[in-house]
């Protein structure tokens, strides 16, 4: 009991380092930016990023406080976590309809960045079987290694944009921020997957969803699980 929160604490320690230094680091990157960047565009930038976290709110929050409770078969808390992708995918069309009638900022591609900031969504919804799983597991050297790349991925694509289109004396308008959200995305999605296959393996379960059968011997009142391929 004692080494489990101590794993904890030292987790939970070195989770909060890890935030502190990627916000760090984009508060740096931003900085960079107002140079190149009007207050319209990072005005629109901040609508962009609450679509994207409204849809991850509502998709997934309540179901990683119940699985964060849940112990036992590990097959289990990956087929219920495939439910915030189900209720995200409406969500992001959903709430981006109400973004496109309500008023959008007057800006350069702002539909198109609205669209990559939805598949951006999904994306890291898409990772959430393995975000519970890290969870479960403890292995929060996992999720500082994909958020930390992931975050210096957007970074870097979002400032390379943002320069390039100001050498060139292109308007891209909002595109870079979405491009970086989309590649924060695919790092994240690409990295926790290839670390979690590896926990899957070795205790024999799926990251995708898979159908669970209990068999129960009455006399002596106790059940095995078996996942079905």
């Amino acid at each position: 009991m004692s080494s489990a929160l101590s794993a904890s604490a030292k987790g939970a320690t070195f989770l909060i380092l890890t935030q502190v230094g990627s916000r760090a680091l984009t508060f740096v990157i931003n900085q960079l930016l107002l140079r190149y960047l009007s207050p319209e565009l990072l005005g629109a930038a901040t609508q962009l990023e609450l679509y994207l976290i409204s849809v991850q709110y509502f998709a997934r929050e309540s179901l990683r406080v119940a699985l964060q409770r849940q112990t036992g078969n590990l097959q289990t808390v990956v087929n219920v976590s495939y439910i915030s992708v189900a209720a995200g995918l409406p969500l992001a069309y959903l709430l981006a309809r109400l973004y496109k009638n309500s008023s959008l900022p007057n800006v350069q591609y702002i539909e198109h960045s609205l669209a990559l900031y939805g598949l951006a969504a999904m994306l890291e919804l898409l990772a959430e079987p393995c975000f519970v799983i890290v969870q479960q597991k403890m292995a929060y050297k996992v999720r500082a290694a994909a958020e930390t790349t992931a975050t210096i991925g957007r970074c870097i694509v979002t400032f390379a944009a943002v320069i390039w289109a100001a050498r060139t004396g292109t308007d891209l308008g909002v595109l870079p921020f979405a491009m970086g959200q989309l590649a924060y995305s695919l790092l994240l999605l690409a990295i926790y997957y290839a670390r979690t296959l590896r926990i899957a393996t070795q205790e024999n379960f799926s990251l995708l969803p898979k159908r669970i059968s209990s068999k129960c011997v009455p006399s002596a009142a106790s059940c095995s699980y078996e996942t079905n391929a």
